[in-house]
């Protein structure tokens, strides 16, 4: 209910066994004074369940030609569009769940790379283009004194803000004791400091220095799952799988963001 504010004139007397609304009459010289009206409202008409005069007695056809009813065209358009937003939720849902099972597994393998004794082929020329253009993900790590490469190779260091200090950070340089090692450490320092920053945000929006560094791992023996390869300028395959878990997983999320 709303309640509306009017100014009207006063009626003047007028026949009281008068029917007739035109037999009334107003003094042009009296003052408006203010009233108050109330006015009920339906703020949503279908959970009402009333149905507007308009539509009553008519048939769907009859109701097709009204511009007062439904567009079935413009409900059609509406309902793919809404479909087309619920498809793409259960997409990145889906690449989620896929990346963060990558995740584990690269990072395994990355585990076992950093290892190596020597470098593979043509690491050189990665090495180079990330120390020379000086990428963020490289500056970043060198400026936390690369916690990950600690992490990957199986070094506890202190835990705060910075990580390791430089001692710890030189134990690993002066450990690589041949210009094959030494390599093969800074090739690792680059690659992890790329992992570092990966997420669920690397297959939304890839960059080319994703496609530069998962390229060369790629080249050296690992294999991306189908949500890395969109890191690769891939375009991934349609599932065959049931979206009965994207749906659950959908309703999941959805719940702890009302929650929230």
């Amino acid at each position: 209910m709303i309640v509306t504010e009017e100014w009207e004139y006063p009626e003047t007397e007028t026949d009281p066994e008068s029917e007739d609304d035109e037999d009334a009459t107003y003094d042009d010289e009296a003052e408006a004074v203010k009233v108050y009206r109330q006015m009920w409202v339906v703020t949503d008409i279908e959970a009402s369940g009333l149905i507007h005069r308009s539509r009553v007695g008519r048939t769907d056809d009859d109701l097709s030609d009204d511009p007062e009813t439904h567009d079935p065209e413009a409900d059609a358009a509406a309902e793919a569009e809404a479909e087309e937003r619920r498809e793409e939720r259960r997409r990145v849902i889906a690449y989620n769940k896929a990346w963060a099972s990558a995740e584990t597994v690269r990072r395994e393998w990355l585990a076992g790379f950093v290892a190596r004794k020597t470098a593979p082929k043509v690491a050189e020329a990665l090495i180079c283009e990330a120390v020379v253009t000086g990428h963020h993900s490289l500056s970043k790590a060198m400026d936390h004194r690369h916690p990950m490469l600690f992490t990957l190779l199986g070094i506890d260091v202190p835990t705060g803000y910075y990580g390791a200090g430089p001692e710890e950070c030189h134990k690993i340089a002066t450990k690589a004791s041949t210009p094959k090692a030494a390599t093969m450490t800074t090739l690792a320092a680059v690659v992890v400091a790329w992992e570092a920053t990966t997420g669920k945000h690397s297959w939304r929006n890839p960059t080319a220095w994703d496609a530069r560094v998962l390229g060369a791992l790629v080249g050296w023996g690992y294999q991306p799952s189908e949500v890395e390869r969109i890191l690769l300028g891939e375009e991934p395959q349609p599932s065959t799988e049931d979206d009965s878990d994207a749906d659950a997983a959908e309703a999941s999320d959805e719940a702890s963001d009302s929650a929230a």
